[in-house]
């Protein structure tokens, strides 16, 4: 059989992806050393989409792609998302600087909240796409980086050694 050639992914893999693990998936990875400053360089420099890369990152070391052309489809996924926490996370900075810390306190629980939808969006889409297991020779969190032209935040992003 070809490498290139990919066998779908079985019933138990699927059944791992949920919005839930998801979730506490990108909880935990979030906080490895340097994810955050490449996460937000990501988002701020480059125009990515934080739970994107998360997702691709996530499915990365689930050994599951998918063809990156469905990148673009992940990515319309959050066009209705992405415009509320861009205004929501300007006004959120704005409270900040008033020094109200219970406002911005539930200012911040609630992107968190528009953050979780968009990670349901995600997992919605993505599991309408023909998922398959990994050869390990494409990295989707690489490619989305590559796209983006942000190739330098990939092994942060990943919390990898060396970055």
């Amino acid at each position: 059989m070809p490498l290139n050639c990919n066998l779908p992914i079985n019933k138990q893999q699927k059944a791992l992806l949920t919005c839930e693990a998801f979730w506490t998936f990108s909880l935990s990875h979030y906080k490895k050393q340097g994810v955050q400053s490449a996460a937000l360089a990501l988002q701020d420099k480059h125009k990515g989409n934080v739970n994107l890369a998360l997702l691709l990152i996530w499915l990365d070391s689930l050994n599951i792609q998918f063809p990156p052309l469905h990148i673009t489809l992940l990515e319309s996924s959050l066009n209705t998302t992405d415009a509320l926490l861009t205004s929501y996370r300007a006004l959120r900075k704005k409270i900040k600087q008033t020094g109200v810390i219970e406002l911005y306190q539930q200012a911040l629980q609630f992107e968190l909240h528009l953050e979780k939808q968009q990670q349901t969006d995600l997992i919605e889409t993505v599991l309408r796409i023909e998922l398959k297991q990994a050869n390990q020779q494409n990295s989707l969190l690489h490619i989305y980086c590559c796209s983006l032209n942000a190739e330098s935040l990939y092994l942060s992003l990943q919390a990898k050694k060396g970055a």
